[in-house]
């Protein structure tokens, strides 16, 4: 492979030209000089000889030329390939794929969000149709100073006041049908969730690392340390086991000039 690039094709073309523009100039100046050892050949030598390297030079043009372009041709060849591997490593089947299961994963907590309060309902009916089973009413509003009303652990509490009904309780508490939209929505909004808790962690790390390095400076260089804020300063210097009211009460202590441009 040639290791010729287009600058110096073009640079050697121009060097020809510069060398065969000094050899005519200083013929020229020769024969102007009175010099009788240059002659009418010589001056016509030397102008053939440049008007050749301009035309070598107009030769270099194109060759630089399609040397550029066959290694942006290659460039761009490369360029694709890499770019194709990185996509091929994560096909589009691959989001189909996660696409369907995501879409059987949510059809699934749907049915079985509606199949739980369809079983909530049957285990009210159950309830409520058996004569042993009394049914509590429960208080409409609640007395400052009282403690919180507690329904029963396996039973039915019927309401008077807005919306009334009756309601499935277990264990002290109601048992409130479900609502698929909301849970559905909770579960769409999970990756972002997820991605918000990594980003809350990445920061922590990053804050920790900054504490460490600052804490390092504390020790190394006191100058530069107490040119950062305070509010570096505080936790560097408590990480390095110092407390703060010390570190202000310090004679030795480097103070930053404030007023200083």
């Amino acid at each position: 492979m040639s290791t010729e690039t287009p600058e110096a094709i073009l640079a050697a073309a121009d060097a020809a030209v510069g060398a065969a523009d000094a050899q005519l100039a200083d013929l020229e100046a020769r024969v102007i000089d009175g010099d009788d050892q240059v002659g009418p050949d010589d001056i016509e030598q030397a102008r053939s000889r440049r008007y050749f390297a301009g035309l070598a030079r107009r030769r270099a043009e194109k060759k630089a030329a399609a040397l550029r372009e066959a290694q942006a041709r290659q460039a761009r060849t490369v360029a694709q390939l890499e770019a194709r591997r990185i996509l091929d490593s994560v096909p589009q089947s691959d989001v189909d794929d996660a696409l369907r299961a995501a879409e059987d994963a949510m059809t699934a907590l749907r049915t079985v969000v509606r199949a739980r309060n369809a079983a909530r309902d049957r285990a009210l009916a159950v309830l409520r149709a058996c004569p042993a089973i009394q049914t509590v009413p429960r208080p409409v509003g609640h007395t400052r100073g009282q403690a919180p009303w507690r329904g029963p652990d396996f039973g039915v509490v019927r309401s008077d006041g807005y919306g009334g009904g009756y309601e499935l309780w277990i264990d002290g508490r109601p048992v409130d049908s479900l609502d698929e939209h909301q849970l559905l929505d909770q579960a769409r909004k999970a990756p972002d969730r997820a991605d918000h808790v990594t980003a809350q962690t990445e920061a922590a790390l990053a804050k920790a690392r900054r504490i460490e390095q600052d804490a390092v400076l504390f020790r190394a260089d006191p100058h530069a340390f107490a040119a950062l804020p305070a509010a570096r300063r505080r936790p560097a210097i408590e990480k390095a086991g110092v407390t703060w009211d010390a570190y202000l009460a310090d004679p030795t202590r480097p103070r930053p000039r404030t007023n200083s441009i």
